[in-house]
């Protein structure tokens, strides 16, 4: 039986320990590797709560071990190799001590390597020679199949699922398989999906030899990459009127790229179990390729809905460069007449971090796709290097701008180097990935499109002037938002229609409550468990009503939900306060809604404008608005926004009754 990992608590109240203790036992089934609780100061974990005294003076002074805090505060300034939010949910729980695990395995191999290559070779050839097994031990082991990993290369740990006996129920033959994927329905891909996991599903769950099953997953590969870029009328629909079954729809995708994923991990564990090396076994090199393009695939697959990655996907990705990098392998390509894999390792991983990094949460849907395919020309100037002294010794707010940390031990994405912690960048499972050749390709694209006029009008010139600050790593939020010391309900309308409703009836069928998480002058962030059949989206209009507060107008600017099914949206609030008014527009009888905002009063002249649903704004377009008992006729001046469902434009009054 496997020796427990062991789990201490550090200032823990009684109510959170015994929490801690019962979800250790629930979570049992969950874990990877059994964990039990301890009282003593050796521990593989430890776990604190910085709400209490004693939890804060043990914090200030532990020193080495993994470390994770137990919170409610979701903008936590310390760092630590995990956070447990609480209340604690068994999927997440079992989720971090599978990751803690999983770093254990990976740290251990990866520092006896270090030390083993800090050594200076014998001076004596003999001592090596000696040190070797014999012709007679080697043949005998190699005989009896008792092979184990190239004891000079990273360990892998890869989620992978149990296999059985090879009696799956599917096609083994590629010839069949060409034909029965040729023959699935057209354009359908919600059929195309559910088809291709009838067959891959159990091919994953199967034992089968590594040749056959690479051939089979390089068939699905071409139709599966597809899918995931194929936008047709039926699935815009389907998201408008049926979003609970463009959910299911989106979640079948998601785990059809996760199976083929799946499938060449498999091939990958095999080969790293065996011994082989990726340098001198071209299938091991293709199938390790053929995942990161997946993975590469199922993160921006999550990123172009707002998800998280998909647990453990960035953790897997970053091991497969430690492993490629000790190989030597990260660029190698692979052209020969079994194989062909143009596009090295180092191209997909980078595409999907820089794609992460320039924050798709903060961008409209449809450029989330956008985004990542502009990253492939920006893949191969990407960086890749282990810290210089003088990196992992500067103070961090002198460290050069455009430089991230990556932390090959972890599930996350990168973050700047100038804010990396101490220990962050002494370990040696950090990398630096430097975008500097990326700004610069970027800046000569500015400097093109100034000299055509053009850049107005380029949608990629657009968006590569939104990420510019993330990829220099010199983002910094407009509007400081501070937590508050008790999240509080906070009730939300979604657009014009529903804001007039609620201001003039307060119907509560029109809102949907959610929570505050922090506030400032003109921003907040808000949380609630993900509402599968409301589809939100970036500069979307909402409402915001608390009691005994003012009404609030506020665009989505962030959007996020977790692998916890938590939503978070970053707000930012119109200044001034909504009026509710109806008005009908060239004399046509339909009435219509709308929200006046009053502008900045400090200014002269003050600025009124009006916002309605998309479509109704023309210029100089005249309409008769009735604000309670008050009549008035504008007319339409400029546009000020054009937004997801909105429009705001500023008007003059012409007559007032």
């Amino acid at each position: 039986m496997a020796t427990p990992l062991r789990l201490k608590a550090c200032g823990l109240s009684e109510i959170d320990y015994t929490s801690l203790k019962s979800m250790l036992g629930l979570a049992h089934s969950l874990l990877n590797h059994p964990w039990i609780l301890v009282d003593d100061t050796d521990a593989d974990l430890t776990v604190f709560s910085l709400e209490t005294e004693q939890g804060q003076a043990a914090w200030q002074q532990h020193q080495t071990g993994f470390t994770g805090i137990l919170t409610t505060d979701i903008n936590l300034k310390q760092e630590a190799d995990i956070i447990l939010k609480k209340p604690l949910r068994t999927k997440n729980f079992s989720d971090s001590l599978n990751s803690i695990e999983s770093k254990k395995k990976l740290s251990e191999p990866a520092q006896a390597i270090t030390k083993i290559a800090d050594k200076k070779p014998p001076k004596q050839e003999k001592l090596q020679k000696e040190s070797k097994p014999s012709f007679f031990s080697a043949l005998s082991k190699k005989l009896a199949g008792n092979k184990e990993p190239a004891s000079d290369l990273p360990s892998l740990t890869l989620y992978l699922p149990e296999t059985r006996d090879p009696s799956p129920d599917t096609i083994l033959e590629p010839n069949l398989l060409k034909q029965w994927l040729d023959d699935l329905p057209e354009n359908d891909v919600d059929k195309i999906t559910t088809a291709i996991l009838g067959h891959i599903v159990p091919l994953n769950r199967s034992k089968l030899d590594s040749d056959t099953r690479l051939a089979l997953l390089d068939i699905y590969r071409l139709p599966i990459n597809k899918l995931i870029f194929n936008r047709d009328i039926s699935a815009i629909n389907k998201e408008i009127h049926s979003p609970a079954e463009f959910l299911r729809s989106i979640k079948a995708l998601s785990q059809l790229l996760d199976e083929l994923a799946i499938g060449y991990k498999i091939i990958i564990n095999d080969k790293y179990q065996q011994g082989e090396r990726p340098n001198s076994h071209d299938a091991f090199l293709v199938a390790i390729i053929r995942a990161s393009e997946m993975l590469a695939l199922l993160i921006v697959h999550a990123y172009r809905y707002y998800r998280s990655a998909p647990t453990n996907s960035l953790h897997e990705l970053h091991q497969l460069y430690i492993y490629c990098e000790a190989s030597n392998t990260t660029t190698k390509t692979i052209n020969s007449k079994l194989f062909n894999a143009p596009v090295p390792f180092h191209h997909y991983y980078c595409q999907i971090i820089l794609t992460g990094i320039s924050d798709p949460y903060s961008l409209p849907k449809y450029e989330v796709f956008r985004l990542f395919k502009l990253m492939d020309s920006m893949a191969d100037k990407v960086i890749i290097s282990p810290l210089s002294e003088k990196q992992k010794q500067s103070p961090a707010g002198f460290l050069a701008r455009g430089s991230f940390c990556v932390d090959c031990s972890g599930d996350q994405l990168p973050i700047a180097l100038n804010k990396a912690a101490d220990k962050l960048r002494a370990s040696g499972l950090t990398r630096v990935f430097s975008t500097h050749i990326v700004l610069e390709t970027i800046e000569k694209i500015f400097n093109h499109y100034a000299t055509t006029n053009r850049g107005g009008y380029d949608l990629d010139f657009k968006l590569l002037k939104k990420i510019i600050p993330q990829i220099n790593s010199s983002y910094e939020r407009k509007y400081q938002r501070l937590p508050i010391a008790k999240h509080r309900p906070i009730n939300m309308s979604y657009g014009v229609s529903s804001t007039y409703t609620y201001l003039q009836h307060q119907d509560s069928n029109h809102i949907v409550e959610w929570h505050l998480i922090n506030e400032g002058t003109l921003g907040m962030m808000v949380s609630r468990d993900s509402n599968s059949l409301r589809r939100l989206s970036i500069d979307e209009l909402v409402g915001l009503f608390e009691p005994d507060q003012p009404v609030q107008l506020a665009i989505i600017r962030w959007l996020h939900t977790d692998n916890n099914k938590t939503t978070l949206l970053g707000l930012e609030i119109f200044n001034g306060e909504p009026v509710a008014v109806t008005f009908t527009a060239d004399g046509d009888p339909l009435i219509l809604y709308g929200l006046l905002l009053t502008g900045n009063t400090n200014t002269k002249p003050v600025v009124m404008t009006m916002i309605v649903e998309k479509g109704v704004y023309s210029k100089n377009r005249v309409l008769r608005v009735k604000q309670n008992h008050h009549t008035f006729v504008i007319k339409t001046d400029e546009l000020i926004v054009n937004g997801f469902n909105y429009e705001q434009f500023s008007y003059n009054v012409l007559t007032e009754n």
